[in-house]
């Protein structure tokens, strides 16, 4: 048989397409045709929501608006030979079609009526576009109705409105979807087992992909802030359990049974398609992920999800998944109703275990030679020195910071600021007061104004008159190159978060004491004569420790 035969019986069964390829375009001439294509757009728009924009709220306008703008950028898609940027300049007009329609839609229609459309157009849109990458954006939209329609069933059917209260929704709406996600995934490998539905599963692909970001990043917001972006940006996301009463506890061991029940799933998936040979090997992190997936109700859906792309050689989704996986765990870091000595045990004995499975199991001290004969693994050896090494410096380095405070401590000056009361008491990173210094003659600046020195660079120094006992009487803002008064102590200020402090903005302490640490008044520095300064305590009236 010829290949000319060849394609053409392919494409009578379905197994090829019927149309030509289309003539691939360099990545960088569509970035920024698309960019001037946008930016042509939006004094276009301007200008029709100034004309019709009053027009738009009367009854059946929005429609025609929002109906006749998502035709002609369909068209506009859909049409052969049209040029990049008419092609880019359709994408807006799009979405601004889609917002028009949905809001006149909102007016009309109940919020479940409103998904179930935004379904039907979601699949329509997902038949007529041709663009996979537009195909992958429709598929993480069409997660949101989904979501919602769940929402309204878990709070309508199940009455689980106190669930919500504490936040395990998010769990229960990333599992829907995990579910759905996984129904699809079923009926793409149905459709592509027979020639006549191949094209159906390939048209699936691209709108799978994007169903599956969508999972991932419910199950990253219902595990809640991750430690790895927490110190840096602040809390956003709440977490899958927080705040559980006594009445929670059997949903929330239900969804910590199902989140074990996700990672077993997962474990015997990899199991069955993969088959290795002494599988009996791998057990021991199957046992650590289970029992980290009891601990964090979002993991065992992330596996099980890392599991269905690594098996199905989607490697970037089991890649983004693999993130998803670690941002859970360092999730685990505010999960605030378990102690922080329990979870780091937990995470301790977790990476013990695995660390003796790799040692015993999996690492081969010696490597076959060329002679057959076993000769040291010595690229083993070199990154066992550098861990080594790596460990030595890191005990010189915190040995000599703890011998730098502690010469600070018993040569420095006792400074008392009298503590100004903020947040007394939160649960995020175990117990802590949070701290602000009530520095009188000083206005504080609430943020750096674009001058913020990071680790380097000039910092803001306050110069204080003390009195007989240490307590600060008085303060005065100092200038770049300005020298402090006579008979005054330097303070130098500290960046953080976006704001100055005084050495800490925080004092820790042993869970269970908030009330000792209560009746708190003042903190306790001792500083350098140059402005360097170290918290030693927060003591009360009498300036006595707590």
């Amino acid at each position: 048989m010829s290949g000319v035969e060849w394609i053409d019986q392919a494409r009578a069964e379905g197994l090829a397409p019927t149309d030509p390829p289309e003539v691939h375009r360099p990545w960088p001439v569509v970035l920024l045709t698309a960019l001037g294509a946008w930016l042509a757009a939006v004094p276009f728009l301007a200008m029709f929501f100034a004309l019709f924009g009053s027009a738009i709220e009367r009854e059946g306008v929005g429609y025609f608006f929002g109906v006749s703008l998502i035709v002609l950028s369909v068209l506009m898609l859909r049409a052969r030979g049209i040029a990049l940027f008419l092609e880019q300049a359709a994408v807006p007009l799009l979405i601004t079609g889609l917002v028009l329609l949905f809001l006149a839609l909102g007016k009309d229609l109940p919020p479940a009526g409103l998904d179930v459309v935004a379904l039907l157009v979601g699949v329509g849109l997902i038949l007529l576009l041709n663009a996979s990458w537009m195909r992958v954006l429709l598929g993480v939209a069409m997660a949101a109705p989904v979501a919602h329609l769940g929402h309204l069933a878990f709070r309508e059917l199940l009455s689980l409105t106190w669930y919500e209260r504490h936040g395990g929704i998010g769990w229960a709406l990333a599992t829907l979807l995990l579910l759905v996600g996984v129904a699809l995934l079923a009926l793409q490998h149905q459709a592509g087992r027979r020639a006549p539905s191949a094209r159906q599963a390939a048209l699936l692909e691209p709108v799978l992909a994007g169903w599956w970001v969508a999972v991932l990043a419910a199950f990253a917001m219902a595990a809640g802030w991750s430690f790895a972006a927490g110190g840096a940006l602040g809390g956003f996301f709440r977490g899958a359990t927080p705040g559980l009463a006594a009445s929670d506890v059997t949903l929330i061991w239900a969804s910590r049974i199902v989140s074990v029940l996700l990672s077993g799933l997962a474990a015997v998936w990899l199991w069955r398609r993969w088959r290795p040979t002494g599988g009996a090997r791998l057990m021991p992190p199957m046992l650590v992920l289970a029992a980290l997936s009891a601990l964090m109700p979002a993991l065992g859906g992330i596996l099980l999800v890392l599991a269905l792309m690594a098996s199905t050689r989607r490697w970037r989704l089991a890649a983004l998944a693999g993130a998803a996986a670690v941002w859970a765990i360092g999730a685990l870091y505010y999960e605030w109703q378990l102690p922080l000595a329990h979870k780091s045990m937990a995470l301790v004995i977790a990476g013990v275990a695995l660390a003796a499975w790799v040692r015993l199991l999996a690492w081969h001290p010696t490597a076959p030679s060329s002679d057959g004969s076993a000769r040291p693994a010595f690229a083993l050896r070199g990154g066992a020195a550098v861990l080594l090494g790596a460990g030595v410096l890191a005990l010189v380095l915190v040995n000599v910071l703890i011998a730098a405070r502690e010469r600070l401590i018993s040569e420095g000056r006792p400074v008392f600021v009298k503590l100004a009361p903020v947040d007394p008491r939160s649960l995020m990173q175990g117990d802590y007061m949070r701290l602000s210094y009530d520095l009188p003659g000083v206005e504080w600046r609430t943020r750096f104004n674009g001058d913020a020195p990071l680790l380097w660079g000039a910092r803001q120094r306050v110069a204080v008159t003390l009195d007989a006992r240490g307590i600060v009487q008085s303060s005065k803002l100092l200038g770049p190159d300005e020298e402090p008064p006579a008979g005054t102590q330097l303070l130098e200020l500290t960046p953080k978060d976006g704001r100055w402090t005084f050495v800490s903005d925080a004092w820790f302490f042993k869970e269970g004491e908030a009330e000792r640490w209560q009746p708190a008044k003042y903190g306790e520095f001792r500083v350098t004569p140059e402005g360097k300064g170290l918290l030693v305590r927060v003591v009360g009236e009498d300036l006595k420790p707590l």
